[in-house]
């Protein structure tokens, strides 16, 4: 990070003159740019989900890599079981439970977390600083929304002024309103969850 001025008066990005912390957002902008760049280039294809994919795309829990390796060795032992499952690993043998095939997206799988856990402190520092200065903001100057918004309704000029945020208001309490409603309550079960209901 460079450093600051040696005739400024500000110790941390709180009391950094705006025109400063415009001109570093910019330069680490172009830091993220270039380190996705670089990332696109060390895994050529990366995935871009939905929001609603990433909502129920699975978790594993810790230790489940090694417990999902053990159920492979167990289809290895027993191959003729598992037949059944030949056109379900999306593999090149429509024929064949491709053990190998799976066995390698498990540990892809461990590896794209281990990258992305190195890079989650940079992220969780940028997004809890982005949390941060909202708190700093947002509820007081929703409670000047409020005051200004009980005034428009007799003053023209301001309720001029007001309209757009009044009915962006309401579209995200309508739109809030909805996702609560259609929200699905329970998470997926997990396998144990499912087997033992059988």
């Amino acid at each position: 990070m460079p450093s600051k001025k040696k005739d400024s008066n500000w110790t941390t990005w709180e009391d950094m003159p705006i025109d400063e912390f415009r001109s570093r957002a910019e330069k680490a902008e172009a830091m993220a740019a270039e380190l996705a760049e670089k990332l696109d280039g060390l895994f050529p294809g990366l995935v871009t989900m939905t929001k609603e994919q990433r909502q129920t795309a699975p978790r594993l829990r810790d230790g489940e890599h090694a417990m999902l390796h053990k159920v492979l060795d167990v289809v290895d032992m027993k191959p003729a079981l598992f037949e059944s499952l030949a056109d379900q690993d999306e593999g090149m043998d429509p024929n064949r439970f491709e053990t190998a095939l799976l066995r390698e997206r498990i540990e892809k799988h461990l590896l794209f977390s281990k990258v992305a856990e190195s890079l989650a402190p940079v992220g969780g520092e940028l997004g809890d600083s982005t949390l941060y200065t909202a708190i700093k903001f947002r509820e007081t100057l929703y409670a000047a929304y409020r005051i200004a918004k009980t005034h428009a309704q007799t003053d023209r000029k301001v309720m001029d002024v007001l309209a757009p945020v009044i009915d962006f208001m309401r579209k995200n309490t309508a739109a809030g309103a909805a996702t609560k409603k259609n929200r699905k309550a329970a998470p997926s079960p997990s396998p144990d969850a499912v087997a033992g209901e059988a």
